[in-house]
């Protein structure tokens, strides 16, 4: 349909195919938009700059559905389930409005009927934004921090008193994008009879970004001690793909740990709200988040093998 693909080497293929999916970058375009208009930008999210604000495309109905069709060819609509049926870790990382609470629920359905030593829930420290009220007011009234929506997910999804931990969030002073929490509830709390922590992640770069999905795993498995260790990562469907290049990069490479990357299928957001549904713009740009993560992957290993073969070294 658009001709061969030209024989390059991986490192080129992934650049070329990162300048080619500049076009589906539209979180980038909204924060550029609003920078024009001298609105500071301070994180990626802000500005319009939000996953869940993507616009819809305005293509025929056949476009659409022809892009559906592609994204469910790469592995990005469709459940996935774990191949593994041991592991160390579970893990489930924040997000916005809804989506914490599908991944949590999602998470107990996958930790039962398999041997599990821990479930994690590590947010990113960040302020929820005014387009995330209305999830909110269903999900967690009165919660002003990611730290605070995940908690609220844990409560539903486990059953644990997150009252707590809750408590100290709202009467500490708060310093978004710097603040950084470890909260751990022992086996006892839940019925899974798992032990269960939640994290809150600060960023490398608090000026300009809240952590990352990269940051949020660095600092969970410095902060827990994982090394070695193997890792089950929850998450939803159109983000498995480049999580995993994340998780590869972030937890594989530097701790050796065994990471395995399953999501629940987007139809799970059925019946939340317009911007919870998933639709072919958002598709588009979680393939250029891949692409950007499969590069960085790539790029981490490249360097470590030059660092290896150094004769200085």
């Amino acid at each position: 349909m658009w001709g061969a693909f030209p024989q390059l080497s991986l490192e080129a293929r992934l650049a070329s195919l990162d300048k080619f999916s500049t076009a589906w970058d539209y979180r980038a375009r909204a924060r550029a938009a609003r920078a024009l208009h001298g609105e500071p930008v301070r994180c990626q999210d802000s500005g319009g700059g939000a996953r869940w604000l993507i616009p819809r495309l305005d293509l025929p109905a056949k476009k659409r559905d022809a892009i559906v069709g592609l994204a469910q060819q790469l592995g990005l609509t469709l459940e996935s389930t774990p191949q593994g049926t041991t592991f160390d870790h579970v893990l489930v990382i924040g997000t916005g409005r809804h989506s914490n609470l599908i991944r949590a629920r999602w998470a107990r359905e996958l930790a039962k009927g398999r041997q599990v030593g821990h479930i994690v829930l590590a947010a990113a420290s960040r302020r929820l934004l005014p387009s995330e009220d209305d999830a909110v007011a269903v999900c967690a009234p009165g919660a002003r921090t990611e730290f605070e929506l995940l908690a609220a997910a844990a409560r539903d999804a486990f059953g644990l008193d997150v009252h707590p931990a809750v408590r100290y969030v709202r009467q500490r002073d708060d310093n978004p994008h710097r603040d950084s929490m470890v909260w751990r509830f022992a086996a006892d709390t839940n019925d899974l009879g798992v032990p269960i922590t939640l994290l809150e992640a600060p960023s490398p770069e608090p000026d300009s970004s809240r952590a990352t999905s990269a940051d949020t795993f660095t600092f969970t498995a410095h902060t827990l001690g994982m090394q070695d260790s193997t890792c089950l990562l929850v998450t939803g469907q159109p983000f498995v793909p480049y999580q995993n290049f994340d998780a590869l990069r972030t937890l594989a490479l530097p701790f050796g740990i065994q990471v395995e990357t399953v999501g629940f299928g987007i139809d799970r957001y059925d019946g939340l709200g317009e911007l919870d549904q998933q639709h072919p713009a958002k598709l588009l740009q979680e393939v250029r988040s891949t692409i950007r993560a499969a590069r960085a992957l790539l790029e981490r290993i490249e360097a470590g093998e030059r660092m290896a073969t150094d004769p200085r070294r």
